[in-house]
């Protein structure tokens, strides 16, 4: 792969036409128009998602088929169009050997026709957002556990667990990571970050942000930190709408800034950075029109002031800025995919994820349709050739850094014998149970530790998570009696009377937010979850069993499995509330949040008493 330098002052056509030509192997690129030579130049601009695919007729939109090994149209359009990278979804991953297998095929692909080699990339954060099912890598209990252990313990799980995840995605092929996010905690009722985020404290967000990338970029992973500008402050979802935060440009650069900032400056920057689809007024406040022509205004995504004047000018990044994925509610629900990768372009983002969904033949062609029109409009200088070429050399300065196209140069083989990493794995577990000890925190009733009851109840969000704490019990400490009712379909009243008089401690957990379906992975029948409870009418449940526990004279724990908030409300009415900030449960029925649970409150365990967020309320 050859590298160029960025000059100064050059005819701006000439510069971008021989980039152009670096890369794209040379007889090929001189047969090339100038637009077609644009065209492939912008497939490296590109990050696609190929999900499902079906080339026996079924619609795009009821295509199910998921893509686990290269389908010959898939690869085609990989060269075509020179993409300059993948995001992998659950969907595509099934084993080691598969996903090795997929990764090779389409670095071979590219790497046979002598274009460059693809960013391969994932969402594999930790704790709820992983891809990579639990067989194949230990999902950790995610951000805001690190973040309960920080005083504790200092940056130690923060780069551990990076650095155990980024030696499992590298043996796989994968070396892209769409992670950490260095969102600040700062909404109760966020949605989509919660346990995402490191805290609610920016400065330590900053110092575990730094320990992650450190982690994963010593492992050969390239890490994107996100949601820049800041995704904490929100109440809105952007997978599903377009979130506004009201801060102030003061509030924004001691609060969602400060930790790119401090990590942008860093000895060891991330290699990318990853826009959030939110609008932030106090950094750009200038209005657009959205494609039924309302005036609104601009995402971040789409927003020069902070994506270049803030984040190039101000904070100093020179690495890769990667969108994130435009098909988001945030973004497509107000731009065509055309005008979405123009202005994201246009403002400084290096890379349009997931732009376009292509899952049949026929998303194929308006691909290729999408990708002329989107050159065809540079090449009459919507974005400056200039700006289009320095672009274009810090993709491959950053492919080049990370030597991306190694994957390839070694033989399948060699690869497949390396996965099957039995150490590895076992200093995974190990971490995972030592975090997971690590994060549990008391937030109040630590005096009363530990339990001494033997008979229990317990009441948990769903069916997989009693069996997860039934196993647990029963393995830590069998000769204790437990019936535990999930909380998916609110037990009648006669259910919980009869089995609240047959015990002598209530246990509770609570996943707020409430947690998705997909999580509860089939344990529930499906009359449960026709009948799911609004987490609302969930908490009144759970208040007035406290209560009714309490007038029996029963002992009460309150576990909040996800985010503390809602045991300020329930603290008149419990003994003891004991947060772990992660609710993963394997697909056999393995935790090791609930063994660490079970331990601390048998007094096993020493509880931190650290809450990385300000659960009692107050400011923000």
């Amino acid at each position: 792969m050859r590298l160029f330098p960025l000059l100064a002052n050059l005819l701006p056509y000439t510069f971008l036409l021989s980039l152009c030509m670096l890369m794209l192997p040379s007889a090929y690129a001189n047969q090339l128009s100038q637009q077609d030579q644009i065209k492939k130049s912008v497939g490296q601009k590109v990050i696609l998602d190929f999900r499902f695919y079906c080339d026996d007729g079924t619609s795009s939109k009821a295509c199910k088929n998921p893509v686990t090994t290269l389908p010959d149209a898939l690869k085609d359009l990989l060269v075509t169009h020179n993409i300059g990278g993948v995001i992998l979804f659950s969907e595509n991953i099934k084993t080691n050997k598969q996903l090795i297998e997929l990764n090779y095929a389409m670095q071979q692909a590219m790497a046979k026709a002598k274009l460059p080699p693809l960013f391969i990339a994932v969402d594999q954060e930790g704790g709820r957002v992983a891809r990579l099912p639990s067989s194949m890598l230990t999902p950790f209990p995610g951000n805001l556990a690190i973040g309960a252990s920080y005083y504790q313990h200092g940056t130690a799980f923060a780069e551990n667990v990076a650095k155990g995840i980024g030696s499992s995605l590298s043996s796989l092929g994968i070396n892209t990571n769409f992670a950490p996010s260095v969102d600040i905690n700062s909404e109760p009722k966020n949605p989509v970050i919660n346990v995402r985020s490191f805290g609610g404290t920016p400065s330590d967000v900053a110092v575990l942000g730094q320990s992650f990338v450190d982690g994963l970029q010593s492992s050969g992973v390239i890490s994107a930190i996100k949601h820049f500008p800041g995704h904490g402050d929100t109440q809105t979802d952007s997978h599903t709408g377009l979130p506004k935060v009201k801060h102030t440009k003061a509030q924004a650069l001691k609060g969602d800034l400060l930790p790119f900032s401090r990590i942008i400056s860093g000895g060891n920057p991330p290699g990318m950075l990853m826009s959030a689809h939110i609008q932030y007024p106090s950094l750009d406040s200038t209005t657009v029109k959205d494609k039924q022509g309302r005036v609104m205004t601009i995402p971040a995504t789409l927003s020069r002031k902070i994506l270049h004047d803030v984040l190039r000018n101000e904070l100093g990044y020179k690495g890769v800025v990667v969108t994130d994925a435009l098909d988001m509610a945030g973004i497509a629900k107000y731009f065509s995919p055309e005008d979405a990768m123009i202005r994201a372009y246009q403002a400084g983002a290096d890379i349009a994820l997931m732009p376009f969904t292509i899952r049949t033949p026929q998303d194929i062609k308006v691909f290729a349709a999408l990708m002329g029109k989107v050159s065809e409009r540079i090449s009459k200088g919507e974005i400056p050739s200039t700006q289009l070429a320095t672009s274009l050399q810090r993709i491959a300065l950053l492919k080049a850094k990370f030597n991306v196209s190694s994957y390839s140069e070694k033989a399948l083989s060699w690869w497949l014998s390396d996965v099957d990493n039995k150490a590895k794995k076992t200093r995974n577990i190990q971490i995972e149970k030592a975090l997971s000890k690590a994060a549990i925190t008391t937030l109040f009733g630590a005096n009363k530790l530990p339990v001494t009851q033997k008979t229990w109840l317990a009441l948990m969000p769903d069916a997989l998570r009693c069996l997860a704490l039934e196993k647990s019990l029963s393995s830590i400490a069998p000769k204790i009696g437990m019936a535990c009712l999930p909380l998916t379909k609110l037990p009648n009243k006669a259910t919980f009377e009869y089995a609240l008089k047959q015990a002598d401690l209530l246990i509770v957990g609570d996943i707020s937010p409430q947690h998705a379906v997909y999580e509860m992975k089939g344990f529930d029948n499906e009359e449960a979850l026709a009948a799911r409870a609004p987490l609302g009418n969930v908490h009144n449940f759970i208040k007035s069993a406290l209560q009714q526990a309490k007038k029996q004279g029963l002992s009460t724990v309150l576990v909040p499995l996800r985010m503390p908030y809602m045991a300020k409300e329930m603290q008149p009415h419990t003994d003891i509330a004991i947060a772990t900030f992660s609710y993963n449960v394997d697909s056999n029925i393995y935790s090791p949040i609930f063994d660490a649970l079970v331990e601390t409150l048998l007094g096993l365990n020493r509880p931190n008493d650290y809450v990385p967020v300000q659960w009692k309320g107050g400011s923000k």
